[in-house]
């Protein structure tokens, strides 16, 4: 009857071990998921200059439909500088447009740039974490 109660004493034991280490792999594979959205949300930022040319972009182009609207009214006269104005901004425009058509098609070649990154960047935690945890020793008396 002792036998048999050690056993099974034994075996609770076992268990309660192999539960605490499935919830301690499970709390490092959600902090990996978490660190996974925070590289993400940070690679996010190489959009933030695409985000201020357009801006800028949408700038200079309420500029340029002020100038129209006030050219179809008739409330100024298109002179040589105003055609100018009018040409250089254009220019601008156009090569503004042209930057942002780039980067969103290098962004629609090469989605995987920002997943991979985010993905290279927990791998590379995540091994030095278990190569940390191998590590672990008993120490000596």
């Amino acid at each position: 009857m002792k036998t048999i109660k050690d056993l099974l004493l034994a075996m609770l034991n076992a268990t309660l071990i192999l539960v605490a280490l499935c919830l301690f792999l499970l709390w490092q594979v959600s902090r990996s998921g978490e660190r996974i959205a925070e590289s993400f949300a940070s690679n996010l930022s190489l959009l933030k200059p695409m985000e201020q040319r357009i801006d800028e972009t949408r700038q200079e182009v309420a500029g340029l439909r002020s100038d129209l609207a006030a050219l179809a009214n008739g409330t100024t006269e298109l002179s040589d500088a105003a055609k100018m104005r009018l040409d250089n901004a254009a220019t601008r425009l156009d090569q503004a447009m042209r930057g942002i058509e780039a980067d969103v098609a290098k962004l629609a070649a090469t989605p995987e740039t920002l997943t991979d990154y985010a993905i290279d960047k927990t791998a590379t935690r995540v091994s030095i974490e278990l190569q940390t945890l191998l590590q672990c020793r008993q120490p000596q008396s």
